[in-house]
């Protein structure tokens, strides 16, 4: 088992940045000096407020370690540094996962959860939700009651039903790096199961339809770290 140095944490109270459920650009600005301008709707401050309106029902505590014009960083507090909490967008679509990386290089996604919203009349719909729902789709009345819905919410709630819960952080890799993964272990059973992850990339065909991995266990690096400590 292998361990490795967390980054070095930004400590920030919100509460000293919630100003009347709002947050000034002025005191953003005061904290990460780097931040030139957030409109108003950015999904940044949307999630800071819900955050802040929502932080006593989170099972595991959240610490806001980055801001900028294109998302946030958070890390949960007292967890192993390696995992983190990116939100962020690109065009018109949104995201928010929860990575793992892991000496010095994006490992996997724990959880990803994504949207992307459209004006329709009277409101918002998710476009992916129309594909798959047509007219039935969700109707929002606003670009920020979709982004709870779809994100906020169901991050919340993966955080306390599944790492809330978890013993241990595995992380694993092939032996030359080729593939890399990792996933939470909520009880000591789990560890002597086989590694599903492993048993998938066997099953796998290539184009020539050899396996992606021919090899066993033998053939993977695993760490195994424990949770609610900062061992990473």
């Amino acid at each position: 088992m292998g361990t490795e140095k967390s980054q070095p944490i930004i400590k920030l109270n919100l509460s000293k940045i919630m100003v009347k459920n709002r947050l000034p650009r002025r005191c953003i600005q005061r904290a990460f000096q780097s931040v030139k301008y957030l409109p108003t709707d950015c999904i940044q401050r949307a999630f800071l407020r819900w955050l802040n309106e929502n932080r006593a029902h989170f099972m595991v505590p959240l610490r806001l370690t980055k801001i900028s014009a294109k998302g946030l960083e958070l890390h949960f507090q007292n967890y192993p540094g390696c995992l983190s909490v990116a939100l962020s967008f690109w065009g018109s679509d949104y995201g928010l996962r929860v990575e793992v990386k892991w000496q010095g290089q994006p490992w996997d996604a724990l959880i990803d959860f994504d949207v992307s919203p459209y004006i329709v009349p009277g409101g918002y719909k998710c476009m992916q939700c129309v594909h798959e729902k047509g007219e039935s789709a969700t109707l929002f009345s606003s670009s920020e009651a979709l982004w709870q819905d779809h994100l906020f919410a169901p991050f919340q709630k993966w955080v306390n039903e599944k790492l809330a819960p978890a013993r241990w952080l595995r992380i694993s890799c092939f032996n030359d790096k080729s593939c890399t993964w990792a996933e939470l272990i909520q009880n000591e059973s789990k560890l002597s199961e086989p590694d599903r992850t492993l048993i998938l990339m066997q099953q796998l065909k290539r184009l020539d339809d050899k396996p992606v991995y021919d090899g066993g266990p033998d053939g993977v690096t695993n760490w195994l770290l424990p949770l609610k400590s900062e061992t990473c």
